[in-house]
């Protein structure tokens, strides 16, 4: 079992984009950047051309073959009031509604379909409908041991990280702009199953706001299913040409900036449902003489917002409870409401890159010790399968 020195020295750093450009580097090589291509429009109402309200389906919801037994979360249709917009009459300002309360949210990380499953487990899927049936026994256990309704979604890698090429460089390679169409290939058919989806940034030379605004220009986050997630690993300082080498950190400030864009959002579109952000972190002040997040103690609470803390990494159970015990600890960081925890099945392409062993779903949950004794203290509410 990997100790708790050397699960920090590790971490995730190939798996999530590797170092040195050994993994992104060679992923960069095999795709051709290409330039931003134009996004989609946002979304408006066909009566009213200038009045932007949330995305809503027009087909009825379709059953999973998991998630049609334990999920309770309905897809929303046009008859739903608080989004539907019948003529130029203001659409009424309700609040959003929470995502995360009694909800257990189940992410599978990874570039996309079929690609780069050395990046993550989403690789290994080909279909929404593979996607379901290899996790069908994370989805059962998570719903029978907590009683909580379950939403899966994909966790898409949405700006990766990789070698920077010039000064003026992001070093990232979106998503979108290698062709993929994100709201037809991922965000509607993962609605039209009761998921979500999670655009995930892993920032490069960018600030989240820049990132986040490309998501609100292509009309992604008007969907009421889509949320976010930053990693920090990948943020890099004046100079560095490597994203990752040596990590990077992502202040409180600068979360606090991406909430107070999303919050705004929420309530000037007129958002049925908040925003989830999610901030993955393995290195924190209270283990290590720095932490990723600096200045994690002036976090902000954004109603509209629900920001998740997320303890990435990889290792024995023993570090890996640890870790995320002393991150999300409450006597530590009160104002904390969401937390959750990464997990790294075995991964042929990375083999030393992976839990050893994995977290059972019952010490996942705090409901069993590890064999030495280690507990988790408040159970997660988001599970990254990774």
């Amino acid at each position: 079992m990997q100790g708790r020195r050397s699960f920090l020295r590790d971490s995730l750093r190939l798996l999530a984009g590797g170092t040195a450009g050994s993994v992104s580097g060679r992923l960069a090589a095999a795709v051709t950047l290409t330039q931003p291509g134009t996004f989609a429009q946002p979304l408006l109402s066909s009566s009213c051309p200038d009045q932007r309200h949330e995305t809503t389906l027009n087909d009825p919801a379709i059953s999973g073959t998991v998630l049609a037994n334990i999920q309770k979360a309905r897809v929303l249709s046009p008859a739903d009031s608080s989004l539907h917009v019948d003529d130029c009459r203001p659409p009424k300002h309700s609040e959003p509604q929470s995502v995360m309360q009694n909800t257990r949210l189940i992410t599978v990380y990874g570039r996309s379909f079929g690609i780069a499953p050395i990046l993550g487990m989403l690789g290994n899927f080909k279909s929404f409908n593979e996607l379901e049936q290899g996790i069908e026994p994370w989805v059962n256990s998570t719903s029978g041991l907590t009683g909580d309704r379950v939403t899966v979604a994909p966790h898409l890698i949405y700006a990766l990280a990789r070698p920077c090429h010039s000064s003026a460089d992001s070093c990232l390679l979106f998503l979108d702009a290698l062709g993929v169409d994100l709201i037809e290939d991922y965000i509607k058919p993962a609605a039209k199953r009761g998921m979500a989806v999670v655009l995930d940034a892993q920032l490069g030379r960018l600030s989240p706001i820049p990132i986040l605004e490309r998501m609100i220009n292509a009309g992604y986050l008007s969907f009421p299913n889509v949320h976010i997630a930053l990693d920090p690993e990948f943020s890099t300082k004046p100079g560095q040409s490597i994203p990752g080498t040596p990590w990077g950190t992502l202040s409180a400030e600068l979360i606090n900036e991406a909430q107070g864009l999303l919050a705004n959002y929420v309530r000037s579109a007129s958002l049925s449902h908040k925003k989830v952000l999610i901030v993955h972190q393995f290195v924190d002040a209270t283990t290590n003489s720095w932490s990723m997040i600096p200045r994690k103690q002036h976090i902000k609470v954004f109603p509209e917002v629900e920001l998740v803390f997320d303890a990435d990494g990889f290792g024995s159970p023993d570090a890996k409870i640890y870790k995320y015990n002393a991150m999300t600890d409450p006597t530590v960081y009160p104002r904390m409401q969401w937390r959750g925890i990464k997990l790294f099945n075995q991964n042929p392409y990375a083999r030393y890159f992976s839990d050893n062993p994995l977290m059972t779903p019952q010490q996942v949950f705090g409901i069993e010790p590890t064999t030495s004794g280690r507990r988790m203290r408040i159970p997660p509410n988001l599970l990254v399968l990774s």
